[in-house]
């Protein structure tokens, strides 16, 4: 398969599927996030790109992450754009449950149109505890960029830049999957966005689902190590998702 085939792949995905249910987790190296953002920094280009004023250049560099692994996993569902459910394990203990349960239809807490979205955490400390590198793990967006490839980031547009190999078919989560592996040309791209890879890396590698397109793991590695890793542990595609996955405020039992 060659590489332009295994984007088409990604490209199509969300219309491979009805349902999924998936659990996700990330793992991230502070350390190289931390070196990478002072990269930025020290550079004229980059500071241009990401909107870093001379006055914060000249003071000291927030890193939210901590100094070293962390990370998180995840429970997700979906049906559609208004009908979606997060249970992400918060640090600490307990859970923080997310969700869509239909479409807006007057204009009381929202435009009318858009998602009717909660919230809530069971036996979990305030979202004011959480530590600041936490608050992407309950972005719904970022979380589902994985299964829904052609929306808000269009990852297989993303990728397209890299100089690009398919290298070889793996099985993983239990699934038949290709891997394509990117690099960067000579010179770093100041405003390419590849969420939710991580802008930096001197590889890339996602493992696609050959069935279905979804990524079943993207990672972003500097000198051969990931740094930066969002990957699907279990997936399943098709199922009937009851009322009650998107307006249960307890976590859901997993079959």
């Amino acid at each position: 398969m060659e590489p332009e085939h295994v984007l088409d792949l990604i490209h199509s995905a969300p219309e491979r599927f009805d349902t999924v249910r998936a659990v996700l987790s990330y793992r991230g190296d502070g350390r190289v996030r931390k070196e990478i953002r002072e990269s930025i920094v020290r550079s004229e280009a980059g500071r241009r790109a990401f909107g870093v004023s001379a006055r914060e250049a000249s003071g000291p560099i927030r890193h939210p992450e901590p100094d070293g692994p962390f990370g998180w996993r995840c429970r997700a569902w979906r049906a559609d754009q208004y009908h979606w459910r997060m249970e992400t394990e918060v640090p600490g203990g307990g859970v923080a449950i997310a969700a869509s349960r239909g479409r807006r239809r007057l204009p009381i807490g929202g435009p009318p149109g858009s998602g009717l979205v909660w919230d809530h955490r069971v036996g979990a400390s305030p979202r004011e505890d959480d530590p600041s590198w936490f608050g992407l793990a309950l972005d719904n967006y970022w979380t589902f960029y994985p299964l829904l490839t052609d929306e808000i980031c269009g990852i297989s547009d993303e990728l397209r830049p890299l100089d690009l190999t398919v290298e070889g078919s793996v099985s993983w989560a239990g699934r038949d999957a290709v891997r394509l592996v990117g690099v960067p040309g000579t010179e770093w791209d100041w405003g390419w966005d590849p969420d939710p890879l991580s802008w930096g890396a001197d590889e890339y590698e996602v493992l696609v689902d050959t069935e279905r397109g979804v990524l079943l793991r993207c990672a972003s590695r500097l000198r051969g190590q990931d740094f930066d890793a969002l990957e699907v542990e279990e997936i399943y595609f098709d199922e009937q998702l009851g009322k009650e996955v998107f307006s249960s405020r307890h976590p859901l039992p997993w079959p």
